[in-house]
Order: structure tokens, then C-alpha cells, then sequence
């Protein structure tokens, strides 16, 4: 690899970090009145029918920080030599870019198309939680299995030091333990392993870009 490419590599990691920690920040600010966090769904569709445009702006941010994760856990996934387990676990990733997208594409339209239009609360309440699931149990849960599969396969390959596989594996298991806290309906547990997870596993993505990326 020339030192172009490396460079090229490690900004696109850079890149991803910037909008996922730009996600993060609007999930804690404008998006939370929206979130079942600690707001009763009348509050929730008081809020998103008030501030429609930050909130399907936000949830593009969201988009796009899947599609960043994808790209840098492809970068990853290039360091490695080729193998059932680094397929294995990017594929995991990819499948979960399906559901993530899909909940996102919910709570950033078709929410507040169906709170424009009225709709009963039962039916917004039934697309909410459909959304939730896809995203917190579902996609969520993906990701993290898949990088758990590729950071063990990084060890087992001696191409992680060990305190950085430590790191990565730490962030995944936080990441699982979010998908268990959506499914059974934990949201203050799940806020707590949001950001934990968030805050190591962006950390984890720069110095992966800098000791491993070759």
C-alpha cells in the first residue's frame, strides 16, 4: 500500500468518526424530546410534529454514520488476511445496515407523515417500536457481533496489540449490551450503554486508523 493510500484510508476514518460524533451529539440535544427516553408518546409527537426538519435531518446524520461504519469495518476488514471469520463478521455488518436504515427512514418520515396525517397514536406507537426494534435490537446487534467476530479474528491474526484488542472488544460488548436494554425496554440502561459504547468505540476507530491501517 503507498503512503496515499494509508493517508486516503485514515481521513475516510477520520471523516466517519466527525459524523458519527455529530449523530451522537443530536441524539443527546434536538432529538431527544423525540426519543422514548423519558417523554410519554404525546410528547414525543408534539415535538416531532413541531420540528419536523431537524428531526429527519438528524436521522439522515444517522444514515450516513451507518453507512460510515460500514466503511471504516471494510477498511478493517482489508488489514486482514482473508478468512471465514473476516467474512463471517463483515457480512454480519452488512446484513445490519438493512434493518438499521429501514427504522430510520421510519422515524425520519414516515413518523411524522403519519402524525401529519393524524394517525391514531396505537398505529404511531406500533411504527415506533417497529423502528426501535429494527434499529436497537436488530441492526444494532449485528454490528456489534460482526465487529466482535473481525476484532477477534484481528487478535487471533496478531494484528491488534493487545490493549487495542482489549479496547475494541470492550466497545463491542457495550454495543450488545445496548440491543439487550432495547429488547427488553431498558432506556435509561440503553442511554447509559449508548454512549459509553459510542464514546470508546470512536476513540477505538482513530487508533485503529493510526496502528493498524498499513
Amino acid at each position: 500500500m503507498t503512503q496515499q493510500t494509508r493517508m486516503f484510508k485514515i481521513t475516510a476514518i477520520y471523516l466517519v468518526v466527525v459524523v458519527i460524533t455529530i449523530a451522537c451529539f443530536l441524539m443527546n440535544g434536538p432529538m431527544r424530546p423525540g426519543l422514548p427516553i423519558d417523554t410519554t408518546l404525546v410528547e414525543r409527537i408534539a415535538y416531532i410534529d413541531s420540528h419536523r426538519v431537524i428531526w429527519s435531518l438528524s436521522w439522515f446524520i444517522w444514515m450516513l454514520s451507518a453507512l460510515g461504519l460500514l466503511l471504516f469495518c471494510g477498511i478493517f476488514a482489508a488489514e486482514l488476511s482473508r478468512n471465514l471469520a473476516r467474512t463471517l463478521g463483515f457480512t454480519l455488518i452488512a446484513i445490519g445496515i438493512a434493518p438499521d436504515l429501514i427504522a430510520e427512514t421510519l422515524y425520519a418520515f414516515i413518523i411524522p407523515h403519519l402524525i401529519s396525517i393524524q394517525q391514531s397514536i396505537e398505529t404511531i406507537s406500533l411504527f415506533e417500536t417497529i423502528a426501535m426494534y429494527l434499529t436497537g435490537f436488530l441492526g444494532n446487534g449485528l454490528y456489534n457481533l460482526g465487529g466482535l467476530v473481525l476484532t477477534l479474528n484481528a487478535i487471533y491474526q496478531q494484528r491488534l496489540p493487545r490493549w487495542i484488542g482489549v479496547w475494541g472488544i470492550a466497545s463491542w460488548l457495550l454495543g450488545l449490551l445496548l440491543s439487550v436494554s432495547i429488547a427488553l425496554q431498558w432506556m435509561q440502561q440503553a442511554q447509559f450503554f449508548t454512549a459509553t459504547s459510542m464514546v470508546l468505540s470512536t476513540m477505538w476507530m482513530l487508533i485503529v486508523a493510526h496502528k493498524v491501517v498499513r
